[in-house]
């Protein structure tokens, strides 16, 4: 029993020291201990920063500076730049001889067979396959009726192979010849091995043929090229210059590099101290270092680099050492000096006046609406609004005048599914402003404006009949008065000498009279006051709003019945440059008119049959987001 227990112990050892020497050792991260320090020789560490560079996992990405570095590296240490630059120079370009070639290009483009004969080139992909393939299956039906109720027995054998015999398959292919018409693509035609129509162009050089696995289409093309001699590094080349090109190419940028390339040198004195010094291609400038001895004794040495791979040492002039001796404090003169206290005299400066400043904004907007499947009815439309507004403005501090130029462009446009595009917005204004101050607050002013449009206007839903175009009617304004700014950003302007124009060129086009112009007249002439009234607040944070009045009265013509044009905005700004407008514009002329409408929307008639008409307010608004941009 003891024997048996020793020789089991004993191949149990065997066993497992036979396991131990097949077994692998598997490392444990963090539990490896430094053997020494890393040493390598030149050769290892270049064959170890070139696997570090192969190595994809280890970079984050292709592109981190220290890859290009340490390739710089891997170059560098190949061989010297100075080897480089002397077998780059010594490249001669007469020992080259570029003459023209035969060469051949091949090219390849899949092929996708719509049935036997007929295949296309298949460069693109389709949403909807333009081959559609039908299977009909053709079976035979026996009438039961006939077997069983018939005089005498069928023969059996004839029953069972006419319901074993095989079934037979139409397939009928559809090629969708619009589809690929709309395409551009063509139908070819592989017949008695030739190719119909031609693949290539008539006259062409080139050549096609199916590839023995009628996938693809080959084709050849032999062209010129300029071919270098086989003892010269080039094969092709894109012209005879190439040559001469590149030896200049190559004497520019080593010209450029040795500007650039600089050397760091290190002058060491007797306690060790370094001081750095490059040496680059030259430079004019003397650099002070200050050499000592071990009495720690300065003298001044002037080190410059007047040229590449040269250095220049200049003694500094009138050397004298003086060395620190102890002295008795008696001995010592003290020489006390009194400071001048006077304060220097202050010149002012003679300011540069600025005359004029500049300003441009610009403010487009958008207002949609769209309507799907809605109860209540309605209509899809889409409206923008473009407004321009440029000024410029002229300061005379030492005249006291001020000069104010400004124009703006309003236009706007909507469209509906019904009506499609038509212009819902059509403003062009011209101000200039000339003021003279008298007081404070209080200047003497002279004002012109004038108002018109850009556009052709139409009086819908009837738009074949033009009602107003450029300068068709235009409103030319001129008044002489004061100017009150009571507040920051308000101004009441009252010119009670005021000229007013209203005129329409074209009345042969134009009906003037719907525009306040009495018949047979080309304008309306008044006379009048005038009272302008700006203003503008800032209610809440990014919320503001601004009012424009113009107010005339006629003295000749009812003084009573006052012209108004009056402009409001209101602006909350969303972000840096979005914002939400509200523009509201009222517009009450005595002399414009407009017929009179019953219950019923019908005109009223006066007794002699004319159609009656009266002066109505006018009103337009206009809600959407803007894009606003200020320069």
């Amino acid at each position: 029993m003891h024997k048996i227990s020793m020789l089991i112990f004993g191949l149990m050892a065997i066993l497992n020291t036979y396991a131990q020497s097949n077994s692998e050792i598997i490392p444990v991260a963090g539990d490896s201990i430094p053997s020494g320090p890393i040493i390598f020789s030149v050769p290892s560490a270049t064959d170890y920063i070139q696997k570090l560079l192969d190595s994809d996992k280890l970079w984050r990405s292709d592109n981190e500076p220290m890859i290009r570095l340490l390739n710089r590296l891997l170059d560098h240490s190949h061989e010297p730049f100075d080897s480089v630059e002397n077998r780059l120079v010594k490249f001669n370009p007469e020992e080259i001889s570029i003459n023209y070639h035969d060469r051949i290009l091949y090219d390849t483009l899949p092929v996708r067979w719509l049935n036997d004969s007929t295949f296309i080139i298949d460069t693109t992909s389709f949403e909807k396959d333009p081959v559609t393939v039908n299977k009909t299956i053709q079976s035979y039906v026996i009438d039961i009726s006939t077997i069983f109720f018939d005089d005498q027995l069928p023969d059996m054998r004839i029953l069972i192979d006419s319901l074993l015999q095989a079934h037979d398959t139409i397939i009928e292919i559809t090629i969708d010849t619009a589809l690929l018409k709309t395409r551009n693509i063509k139908l070819y035609q592989f017949t008695n091995g030739q190719v119909h129509p031609s693949v290539t162009a008539p006259g062409s050089n080139r050549s096609a043929w199916l590839h023995t696995d009628s996938a693809r289409l080959i084709f050849s093309e032999t062209v010129k090229v300029l071919k270098a001699n086989p003892d010269s590094p080039f094969n092709i080349v894109s012209d005879k210059r190439m040559p001469d090109s590149l030896q200049v190419a190559i004497g520019t940028l080593l010209l450029y590099t040795g500007h650039r390339d600089s050397t760091l040198l290190m002058f060491n004195d007797i306690y060790g101290h370094k001081t750095p010094f490059w040496v680059t291609s030259g430079k004019e400038e003397l650099y002070r270092y200050w050499v000592k001895n071990y009495k720690n004794d300065s003298i001044t040495i002037w080190v410059g680099n007047p040229a590449r791979k040269e250095i220049s040492f200049i003694l500094e002039d009138d050397i004298d050492v003086n060395r620190i001796t102890k002295e008795k404090i008696d001995d010592v003169p003290i020489i006390s000096l009194e400071p001048d206290r006077t304060l220097a005299k202050i010149e002012l400066l003679n300011e540069i006046p600025v005359y004029w400043d500049y300003e441009l904004s610009n403010t487009f907007a958008l207002n949609q609406t769209y309507l799907s499947n809605w109860a209540r009815g309605g209509e899809n439309s889409f409206s923008s609004m473009l407004d321009i507004l440029g000024s410029a403005r002229y300061v005379n501090k030492d005249d006291k005048t001020v000069w104010t130029n400004s124009g703006r462009l309003k236009f706007g446009t909507i469209i509906t599914e019904e009506h499609g595009l038509r212009t819902n917005t059509d403003l062009l204004e011209l101000n200039s402003q000339w003021n003279k101050v008298m007081k404070d607050k209080i200047d003497l002013s002279a004002v012109f404006y004038m108002k018109s449009q850009v556009a052709r206007g139409y009086k819908y839903p009837n738009d074949s009949v033009v009602v107003s175009k450029f300068l068709n009617p235009a409103t030319l304004t001129i008044g002489l008065g004061m100017e009150f700014k009571p507040f920051k950003n308000t101004s009441f302007n009252f010119s009670p000498i005021s000229y007013k124009n209203t005129f329409v060129i074209d009345t042969a086009n134009i009906d003037q009279t719907a525009h306040g112009i009495p018949e047979n007249k080309q304008a309306r002439q008044e006379m009048g006051a005038q009272l302008v009234f700006k203003n503008r607040l800032t209610l809440l944070k990014d919320l503001s709003i601004s009012n424009a009045i113009r107010l005339f009265s006629n003295y000749l013509n009812k003084p009573q019945n006052i012209d108004v044009d009056w402009e409001i905005n209101l602006d909350k700004k969303i972000s840096w440059y979005f914002s939400v407008r509200l523009n509201l514009h009222m517009i009450y002329d005595d002399d414009i008119r407009f017929p009179v409408l019953d219950e019923n929307k019908e005109p009223v008639y006066l007794p002699d049959g004319s159609i009656r008409k009266s002066p109505k307010m006018q009103f337009k608004e206009f809600l959407g987001l803007t894009l606003q941009f200020k320069f």
